[in-house]
């Protein structure tokens, strides 16, 4: 195994070097204090003479042999001439040649004793190769290794997750280990699921990544995926297989279809079931605090899902000052600001103003160091610029869209917001070329040939990023490159009537309308947008991107309708989509009609179809129904459209359709209850804790609210003998689940800082940059 040490800052290297050279030599080498190193990095002290034997280490990676040979001849010399060392061991990250160690040996001479005291890569891959437990000590060095990232890239199954790990592995020299990395490690192991939480920019994504990475470096294969349907395609039955899952702000992308009570809750806890149950499978999952809390409040399957937790959940918090200094050195070194900027960081001590300000966390650091955004600053403009970022960090993106973009590059921006997520390019493309039309008959702006394409590579890896969704296909999917774009584009576009205009004037798909949701409370519509929502319906100009559209389209129209053109009259074409539901295929919009029915007000001509029509429409609804919340609010929509619900509960086809539903809705309860907690069930009271006492009082609410003249019995889903069989495997899982955490490889060494000490170390760390 050969490393480069790319992802090892200098200090990084020093540390290493100690450590390597130590075990190589059989010495007792001591570290300095980082600084000013006067030509000492490492020394050994006798009784006759304190620099007995000095070592100085360069991490020349970046740099050629020309530079090195002049450094070595302007300053290391004449340090080596000052401290008259009996021994002295020249070390760097750089391949030197035979006549390159010579020539060196010959340059510090009579200090350095032979050519073997000048230690080049290939010579530190050598020692590494006999001293495993050094390797398994430094944890970043894993990923200097070609083999490795090639292993680990080879491991990605899938063009898609192999793009996106080959643009991971550029994060990996900025990553500073902490001990949220062992703590993720050891969940992940112990309960195979392991569910990633924090605020915005706090790191959660660089977390799962690097998890991702060392899972891929024992022999996994990652699958970076969007929906938990694309996971269950791939998933292998094979025992053997060993694989891990990474669905990245998984709440985010399916909260508000969630919230509208679709079956995304379910496919994820019956999916994390799988995961559980399967040896050799494990899943990583993100997503921000506010979006998992708001999800569990609307979501009585997510708040009782074993996804929600606490067992499973890593939630991230503030770093020590030590790490966040640590995150901005990786930072700088790393990225490539023009040196005025760094130096500007470095002077004054004005990096204390940064890792100590209340708003400090990591995407704020990766955005102030990004050289694609500021190495057009002058020193003092910069400065400015980082200082207004951590004031007012949700406006960190104002200065790029404002004066890095054109008007072009911005309306593709504004486009791409409206999906809230991920997009494939041809439905992406076509949405832009509405908007691209918008603005040639509203704004008379010119319109140039291939504009989509080069909005694109305008702006490519500085606002979006691109993923290979079909290699064979050559189909991609453009997302923002980080989500605090998003929280900006929902900034800029509040209370600005002319682009919101012109956002629902362009709209191709009702999926772009959804950023107007009343749950989101963040853009409202004006009677005037509201007006051409409804025109765009009754002229048939808005699509959806459902694959199963032919079933949907109507049900998403009317709902599109109620829920979004509340303040002007909707009664004719609500009227007329009505009377366009095909009552044999309500399945597909059972939800729809739901929200319709349950939201809609003062539109006399629909209410009085419905009224007409109600046995009509709530007969398939009912037959179809699989939701508590829908079917206990049925007496309440029954007296809605003056409806006598207790009179139909009691003729033959109603009880019978009422009956049919409590069945069902009790038999899904179950499963479900099962499902969010059968892994803790190691005993035969703990089944009537989690599932049953609760079951038992759900069932009691059905009947008294649906049918209280009524009482049958429901067969239970899960006799005594699956119980048993169910706890006899949980035990034997607990066994294995404690032998897998006690197994976890640890990488952090967690000691505690005084105060003192720990800025001493933050000072030292500056002091010596680009020493």
């Amino acid at each position: 195994m050969n490393y480069d040490f790319s992802t090892l800052n200098d200090k990084d290297f020093e540390e290493l070097i100690v450590d390597l050279l130590n075990a190589h030599f059989k010495l007792d080498l001591q570290s300095f204090k980082i600084g000013k190193d006067k030509g000492v990095d490492l020394r050994y002290s006798s009784i006759k003479n304190n620099n007995s034997i000095v070592v100085q280490a360069k991490h020349y990676f970046k740099s050629g042999y020309s530079q090195l040979k002049s450094s070595i001849k302007s300053t290391e010399v004449q340090n080596a001439k000052n401290l008259k060392p009996e021994r002295y061991i020249f070390v760097t990250s750089m391949e030197l040649s035979n006549t390159q160690k010579d020539e060196i040996k010959h340059l510090f001479k009579p200090y350095i004793q032979t050519s073997n005291d000048v230690v080049g890569r290939e010579d530190l891959n050598r020692y590494l190769r006999g001293n495993k437990q050094i390797v398994k000590n430094h944890f970043k060095l894993w990923f200097s290794s070609t083999e490795i990232i090639s292993n680990i890239l080879n491991n990605a199954i899938e063009g898609r997750t192999k793009s996106y790990l080959s643009s991971v592995k550029s994060k990996v020299p900025l990553y500073v280990l902490t001990k949220n990395f062992d703590q993720g490690n050891i969940i992940l192991e112990r309960e195979k699921i392991l569910l990633i939480t924090g605020l915005p920019g706090v790191g959660k994504t660089t977390l799962a990544e690097i998890l991702l990475f060392e899972k891929g470096r024992n022999d996994y294969q990652i699958y970076f995926i969007r929906t938990i349907k694309e996971a269950e395609d791939v998933i292998s039955p094979d025992e053997d297989t060993k694989q891990v899952f990474y669905f990245d702000d998984f709440l985010g992308e399916v909260y508000y279809e969630i919230i509208a009570g679709s079956q995304k809750e379910s496919e994820i806890a019956q999916f994390v079931d799988r995961i559980k149950h399967t040896p050799n499978k494990y899943l990583i999952l993100s997503t921000r605090t506010i979006i998992l809390e708001q999800a569990k409040n609307k979501s009585e399957k997510i708040k009782n899902s074993r996804i929600e937790s606490g067992k499973y959940e890593l939630c991230l918090n503030d770093y020590t000052k030590l790490n966040k200094a640590k995150i901005l050195y990786n930072h700088l070194y790393f990225r490539d600001l023009k040196a005025e900027l760094s130096k500007g960081i470095i002077q004054n001590e004005f990096y204390k103003k940064i890792i100590l300000h209340k708003n400090y966390n990591p995407r704020l650091i990766e955005f102030i160091t990004d050289k694609n955004k500021v190495n057009l600053f002058s020193k003092e403009e910069y400065l400015k610029f980082v200082l207004d970022s951590l004031e007012k960090p949700e406006e960190i993106w104002r200065h790029s869209f404002s004066n890095q973009t054109n008007y072009f590059d911005k309306c593709l921006l504004i486009t791409m917001f409206t999906f809230q997520g991920s997009i494939e390019e041809s439905a992406f493309n076509n949405s832009f070329n509405l908007r691209v039309e918008f603005e040639k008959n509203s704004n008379n702006q010119i319109i140039t040939s291939n504009i989509f394409k080069s909005s694109i590579r305008n702006l490519m890896n500085g606002f979006i990023l691109a993923t290979i969704t079909d290699v064979d296909k050559k189909i991609q999917s453009f997302k923002f490159i980080n989500p605090s774009l998003m929280d900006y584009l929902f900034l800029y576009l509040n209370g600005n009537n002319e682009e919101l205009k012109a956002i629902v004037s362009s709209a191709k798909y009702i999926e772009q309308i959804g950023i107007f949701n009343p749950e989101k409370g963040k853009l409202t519509l004006n009677k005037e947008l509201q007006i051409i929502i409804k025109d765009k319906i009754d002229k048939d100009q808005l699509d959806t991107l459902d694959e199963y559209k032919q079933y949907t389209i109507t049900g998403l129209k009317m709902e599109v309708l109620v829920k979004y053109c509340t303040a002007i009259d909707i009664d004719d074409i609500l009227l007329h989509l009505l009377k366009q539901v095909n009552l044999k295929q309500t399945w597909w919009i059972r939800r729809n009609i739901y929200y319709v029915l349950t939201n809609l007000s003062n539109l006399t001509n629909s209410i009085e179809y419905i009224k007409d029509n109600f046995f009509i429409l709530i007969k398939p609804l009912l037959l179809q129904i699989d939701d508590r919340k829908m079917l206990l609010e049925m007496p309440s929509l029954f007296k809605k459209f003056g409806k006598n619900y207790s009179k139909f509960a009691t003729t033959d086809t109603g009880h019978l359709l009422v009956s049919h539903c409590i069945s069902s809705i009790v038999i899904i309860e179950e499963k479900e209850l099962f499902s969010s907690y059968k892994d803790s069930i190691l005993d035969s009271s703990d089944a009537d804790f989690h599932i049953y006492d609760s079951l038992n009082d759900f069932e009691r609410e059905l009947f008294d609210i649906l049918l209280p003249n009524s009482n049958f019995v429901i067969e239970r889903e899960y006799n005594e003998e699956s119980i048993s069989n169910l706890i006899e495997i949980n035990n034997k899982n607990l066994e294995e689940s404690m032998k897998r955490e006690n197994s976890t490889q640890k990488y952090f060494d967690e000691f505690n800082h005084r105060q003192e000490l720990e800025n001493i170390l933050i000072e030292d760390m500056f002091n010596s940059f680009n020493n």
